[in-house]
């Protein structure tokens, strides 16, 4: 499956209740899950952004989904980035 890395920058509202961060990361570990997909990590960051995440999912259909009920609740905007394993670079390649 594709590994998509998400780049979080929080908004006035998401830091202002950054102490519900666990549950709200929590609650979207499910709905991943629920979709078929699989967090395989999720950092706070310092710098430039926030928060990262590093989720392996079936297509880019899900992880726009996902990023657009993240949006909607208005804690933090994002940039989803899709990776290429070497191996799949080497098929684009050929």
């Amino acid at each position: 499956m594709p590994i998509y890395v998400t780049l979080f920058k929080w908004t006035d509202q998401g830091r202002k209740d950054v102490a519900t961060l666990p549950d709200r990361t929590a609650a979207v570990t499910k709905r991943l899950e629920a979709a078929g997909a699989k967090l395989l990590g999720n950092y706070v960051a310092m710098g430039r952004y926030d928060q990262i995440s590093i989720v392996e999912a079936p297509d880019d259909a899900t992880i726009a989904k996902l990023a657009l009920v993240i949006a909607g609740r208005g804690n933090a905007t994002t940039e989803t980035l899709r990776c290429f394993s070497m191996e799949e670079v080497k098929k684009l390649l050929a």
